[in-house]
């Protein structure tokens, strides 16, 4: 009995004691009276003696136990405040405001420094007082000219003569002007209105043709370059900027009164969303004059160079603006260099003006079809840069063709030259006929397309063709078909497909779609799955779908189809697909064969979207919301002797998130469930699809680790997350930095409940972006992983993975 006392007597004692020592987190972010972010902040718990700095994103953490402690927060610039936290058996968050300390000196802390060096007190000195020339500015508008001019190096000269070496060097030419409007208000809200546009070349590759795509001005804490780089860089002139950056003047002008210092910057080792370059300050009034810089390549993922240089001068009593700035940029290709250079041009900016309320709307950007028929008058006219005499060159041979370009016998040589047969076009690339007199296009595939060895029932020859026709209102029809036979089974199949836009403003389009064909009972499976023959089937059908944005951000979207389905399990099959890729020798699924009737709907909401609006489109930019989304797929019974009867809803939410200097994130939660479920057959079950076993999928719609395909009929659960950090921490290491490795990390959840399964990844990956060797111009992104998971039902060895990824120029993000 003594001892059965003394044991519990022991266990009480290790229980207080183990609760004692139970670390609790203490974590948040350090902001100024703006809500902005302070990296680089010093915080330290005042008890402990122990201490760090703020992250990039102002974010801090530390592991506590229960009590109560002084935190103190300490910024150059800043007055030190010390915050009272409670510790009490939870996790704490907590936010700290620094407030400015306009009246603090710096020049003691310039006393202390021993080198003679002034670099850093000037730029002390402008950050102090920056808030003044800020507060000048306000809300503002201003006339905008923009000049980008694009050569390439690489053009091949193939002839010696004067004429013919001008036109061959144009080939590789672009020039577009624009003069717009611009409105931005004192929280960074813009509007413009593009007055006139001017296109001559192929402008796809020019940068900043709309204030839309970018803010570099250098007194903000932050440098935004959304089509460039997916992370904001770290202003020169912020107080995070004198702990990111090394200062060092290389130049002192004493011919004029204060003297002008050219100031070097240079990132320091442990940092990453940095630029690099020269700044000049005019000494006692702390103005900046100019400013050159350059971004680093690796973080944009389609220039291999970007260099921003500016003017700034005096507007109204106090304010800094920017009255030049030029961008000079370059991609390299297989036979040179795509250079790239733009002008803007800053002029009448009124200052500290009020706009009308709801002025800044979700549309950010608008051209009317005036814009684009700008006569070469206008442009003389209202041009602030002159042309350069190549430049001049160029648009005037330019102007001089463009009436001949578009003359019916200069089209018609055109066609000639589109249509001609040739060997590589049959047998590579396919064959075109155009008509330009009717606006249409017949699409032939090459003839090696024809022959399929690798098909389900062995080989089939199969022909094809398409027919397109654009408008110029940016309608169009396009016309598909295709039809095949099997050599082993002598059967045919093939589909024809229609479809119409007939509203590109609003992105309404319908499609018809009909035929015969083998389809996946699973199509979304791994590919171990895909190719077995016990996911294939036979399907007849007839569908027609509808999508339109019914209001802003509200797009619905509506599929009917019939079908009829059969098993394909009387097909004769050769086993060299087995051997080859080492699949399994499963048979196929036999049912019996039946019509299924089909409506689906397809809800999609995105709040507060902001747009650029061109003549005849929508272009969207993203919101901060996140995007809600309902769908319910019904098999419809009795319809055309349908015998399936189920409704299946899911509703969702996903969202980018940028989280500035720290990444960006990702995440899709979802959950579905089979309301009614009297007659459903397996093609229209709902799958969780299994992990492959070598390849990174898409983190955001699959995962990685399942170890098994599986359905689900009643309600589950499911959630992904995927955060790319961008170099935010490897960066930070010297010699890593040189290497421009990315790092990323994820994970993802299922709750199933009729299949008692929780499941939870995790994973993490190094990536680096290099370029396509078949197209310079194009990006890839190859990447390794290491995945894990934990799950009640099974167990996961860690998996290592290989994944590649490719950019999307039009969508500006990775497929």
């Amino acid at each position: 009995m003594k001892f059965r006392y003394s044991s519990l007597i022991f266990l009480l004692l290790l229980l207080a004691q183990f609760s004692n020592g139970q670390l609790y987190k203490l974590s948040g972010w350090v902001v100024n009276d703006k809500k902005e972010p302070l990296p680089l902040a010093s915080i330290e718990v005042k008890e402990l003696k122990k201490g760090s700095v703020t992250n990039d994103d102002g974010s801090y953490a530390f592991y506590l136990e229960r009590g109560k402690y002084d935190v103190v927060v300490s910024m150059v610039g800043y007055k030190t405040k010390v915050s009272t936290v409670y510790i009490n058996n939870e996790d704490v968050v907590e936010t700290i405001i620094l407030e400015d300390n306009e009246t603090s000196s710096l020049s003691e802390i310039v006393l202390k420094v021993k080198t003679r060096d002034r670099a850093e007190e000037l730029v002390r000195n402008v950050i102090q007082n920056k808030g003044a020339i800020l507060d000048a500015i306000g809300s503002y508008s201003t006339n905008v000219y923009i000049k980008a001019f694009q050569l390439d190096s690489g053009v091949t000269k193939k002839r010696e003569t004067a004429d013919s070496l001008m036109k061959e060097n144009f080939e590789g030419m672009s020039l577009a002007e624009v003069l717009l409007k611009l409105d931005r208000s004192a929280g960074g809200q813009i509007k413009e209105e593009r007055v006139g546009v001017k296109k001559q070349g192929n402008t796809a590759s020019l940068f900043y043709l709309s204030a839309t795509e970018g803010d570099f001005y250098i007194y903000d804490n932050l440098i935004q370059a959304p089509p460039v780089s997916k992370i904001p860089f770290v202003s020169p002139l912020s107080y995070s900027g004198l702990v990111a950056y090394r200062f060092k003047t290389i130049k002192i002008d004493r011919t004029v009164k204060p003297k002008v210092y050219t100031i070097a910057i240079r990132p320091r080792q442990l940092s990453n969303a940095t630029i690099e370059g020269e700044i000049t300050i005019q000494d006692s009034t702390w103005a900046v004059f100019s400013t050159e810089f350059r971004l680093p390549q690796a973080h944009m993922p389609e220039y291999d160079f970007m260099e921003v240089k500016q003017q700034y001068e005096a507007v109204g009593d106090s304010a800094r603006m920017i009255t030049r700035q030029q961008f000079n940029y370059y991609s390299k290709t297989k036979k040179g260099r795509l250079y790239g250079e733009t002008t803007v041009v800053y002029s009448g900016y009124e200052l500290k003006k009020n706009f009308k309320k709801g002025h800044f709307g979700m549309e950010v950007s608008s051209t009317s079809v005036e814009a684009y028929e700008k006569d070469s008058t206008f442009w003389k006219s209202v041009r602030a840069e002159p042309l350069s005499k190549q430049q001049e060159l160029y648009t005037r041979y330019q102007d001089s063709i463009y009436r001949y370009t578009r003359s019916v016998a200069y089209l018609d040589s055109m066609d000639k030259v589109l249509n001609k047969i040739t060997w590589k076009k049959m047998l590579i690339f396919g064959q075109i006929f155009n008509d330009h007199r009717k606006e249409r296009m017949w699409i032939l595939p090459p003839i090696t397309s024809m022959i399929q060895p690798v098909a389900f029932g062995g080989a089939r020859l199969k022909l094809a063709g398409a027919y397109r026709k654009t408008y110029t209102s940016r309608k169009n029809l396009s016309l598909e078909a295709d039809i095949s036979y099997g050599f082993r089974n002598r059967d045919i199949n093939g589909t024809v497909g229609l479809q119409r836009m007939y509203n590109p403003f609003s992105r309404g389009e319908f499609t018809i779609k009909g035929g015969r064909n083998f389809e996946f009972i699973y199509p979304g499976d791994a590919w171990v799955n895909v190719l077995k023959r016990s996911n294939i089937y036979l399907n007849n059908s007839l569908e027609a779908s509808h999508q339109l944005e019914i209001l802003h951000g509200l797009h619905l979207m509506n599929k009917v189809e019939v079908a009829f389905r059969r098993s394909v399990s009387d097909y004769k099959v050769g086993n060299n697909a087995d051997s080859i890729f080492g699949i399994p020798n499963e048979p196929p699924v036999d049912f019996e064969a039946y019509n299924a009737s089909y409506n689906e709907v397809k809800l999609f909401y995105t709040p507060r979207l902001r747009y650029i609006r061109e003549p005849r489109e929508k272009i969207f930019l993203g919101s901060k919301w996140p995007t809600f989304y309902i769908t319910w797929r019904k098999g419809v019974p009795k319809l055309f002797k349908s015998k399936i009867d189920f409704d299946y809803l899911e509703f969702g939410v996903e969202q980018n998130i940028n989280l500035g200097v720290a990444g960006n994130t990702s995440y899709i939660a979802k959950s579905g469930d089979f309301i009614n479920t009297k007659d459903l057959r397996i093609i229209d079950y709902k799958f969780m699809r299994q992990g492959d076993p070598l390849f990174f999928q898409n983190p955001n719609r699959s995962f990685q680790a399942l170890d098994s395909t599986f359905p689900v009929f009643d309600r589950y659960y499911q959630g992904n997350l995927v955060h790319e950090f961008n170099g935010f921490f490897i960066n930070r290491i010297p010699f890593l930095k040189k290497l421009k490795l990315q790092e990323i990390a994820g994970g993802g959840f299922l709750i199933a409940p009729e299949r008692d399964l929780r499941y939870i990844e995790f994973f993490g990956g190094i990536e680096r972006v290099f370029k396509w060797p078949f197209n310079p111009l194009a990006r890839v992104k190859l990447g390794v992983y290491v995945v894990g998971s934990v799950a009640n039902k099974f167990n996961n060895p860690v998996q290592f993975k290989i994944g590649l990824t490719t950019w999307d120029r039009f969508r500006n993000r990775w497929r």
